[in-house]
């Protein structure tokens, strides 16, 4: 993951808890190791200082969206406190994702003006060429067998023409594509406020000695609980 300074706040959360009563770095992080014991984890303490990685984590994991970081035991001003550092790659695909779809709907704009251009210049060909071809003929009415069978009347020369300009510029249109931005935009600005705040309420709870234990022991007592 790219490390640029501001740039990286599109991706990156960072923050700190304090740990009352103050904790060393051992008990700190022997409180997150339920919070860190998933599989496809790898993990590496330095002193007061952690850092994982998960791969391919599960949608249950509760770092799933921060996949990388980095947790260190600091002490200031005789207080200690948890300070992390969590990068999270879909964040950054979903700041990126708006921006994909912008450049859809501009290669679609250019499209309608290209083929609009090459319609209007083929018309204009067509105009010179007009007065030595027939000029087309208004069709039919249907005999009595297909109007008895219920055959659809032809279609006329002014319903033709209509239909072939409806047929053009319905071809192609950038709107999805705009819709698709605005949509990827506000999930981005949600998620960049709600996942860093989840995340830190995660830990608070797990340095508590809460969240995941409660689930842990939630899950396993509806295990019991369900009927075979």
């Amino acid at each position: 993951m790219l490390n640029l300074p501001y740039i990286d706040r599109i991706w990156t959360a960072r923050g700190s808890i304090p740990l009352e009563p103050p904790r060393t770095p051992k008990d700190t992080f022997l409180r997150l190791d339920p919070l860190l014991d998933a599989a496809g984890t790898h993990v590496e303490i330095d002193g007061d200082t952690l850092t994982y990685v998960k791969d391919n984590p599960a949608a249950q994991d509760k770092l799933a969206t921060f996949s990388r970081g980095t947790l260190r035991v600091v002490q200031e001003q005789g207080n200690t406190r948890l300070r992390y550092k969590l990068t999270s790659p879909a964040l950054l695909l979903v700041f990126l994702a708006p921006f994909l779809f912008l450049a859809i709907a501009q290669a679609t704009v250019f499209l309608i003006d290209y083929e609009r251009h090459a319609e209007e210049k083929k018309a204009a060909e067509g105009k010179d060429k007009a007065k030595d071809k027939k000029k087309e003929k208004e069709p039919g009415p249907l005999n009595a067998i297909d109007q008895f069978l219920g055959a659809p009347a032809p279609e006329t020369l002014a319903e033709k023409k209509k239909r072939e300009k409806e047929e053009g510029t319905d071809k192609h249109t950038p709107k999805p594509a705009y819709i698709l931005s605005g949509i990827f935009a506000v999930l981005y600005l949600f998620g960049r406020w709600f996942e860093p705040f989840l995340m830190r309420r995660t830990l608070r709870r797990v340095l508590n000695g809460q969240s995941v234990q409660a689930d842990h022991a939630s899950a396993d007592r509806m295990k019991l609980n369900r009927p075979n």
